[in-house]
């Protein structure tokens, strides 16, 4: 046999941030043209990619093929006032609806501009995203001692999808702010409970 060197492919670099994996939710109900909604206060979410094989003995050896799709989101949030995600999901339960979802790495190091359709001379920063529509398995609210916490899995039908998701430096700016700045006496109240947050 001759000798085969095809060398080796290493990456170096600092890992992905979890903080940095966003997951967006959108009612199959909604109009077209309707905005994704950003769950408040994600803690932790999971992406299962996963499905059965076949897996038989012959008189000729193991025979293993693949056989379904089983993907799945799970995602564990603090319940917020005004969070219409929490209404989402537990509608689509309700009432036998699917859901749509979205995981994206919202990391600078993942963005790529995309051509805009309708002005080739236009582009926008998109950042991979896989997407899929799923089924809500449970939703869990936990009413312990602590902060309300929504816990729910979405079983997404066929396999989850390769694409990509626009947001733009405004948006992410908006999205990973609690609270922007502002001077003496523009708003009253405190943040989160009155009219601060308005």
């Amino acid at each position: 046999m001759a000798y085969v060197d095809n060398g080796v492919t290493a990456t170096k670099g600092n890992p992905l941030l979890g903080k940095k994996v966003w997951y967006f939710i959108q009612s199959t109900q909604a109009p077209v043209g309707s905005k994704a909604l950003l769950p408040a206060l994600q803690t932790d979410g999971s992406t299962s990619i996963e499905g059965d094989s076949i897996d038989e003995q012959t008189k000729f050896g193991r025979i293993v093929m693949p056989s379904t799709n089983e993907d799945s989101i799970k995602l564990k949030t603090y319940v917020v006032p005004g969070d219409l995600a929490i209404d989402v999901i537990k509608d689509a339960k309700h009432n036998g609806n699917q859901v749509k979802v979205w995981r994206v790495i919202v990391d600078k190091r993942f963005a790529t501009q995309e051509k805009d359709d309708s002005d080739p001379a236009k582009t926008h920063q998109v950042f991979p995203a896989m997407f899929g529509y799923g089924v809500v398995d449970s939703l869990d609210l936990d009413d312990g001692d602590d902060l309300v916490s929504a816990d729910y899995t979405l079983n997404i039908l066929d396999k989850l999808k390769e694409g990509t998701f626009p947001l733009t430096d405004d948006q992410l700016a908006v999205l990973e702010e609690m609270y922007e700045f502002e001077r003496p006496g523009q708003s009253s109240g405190n943040f989160g409970t009155d009219d601060a947050t308005k």
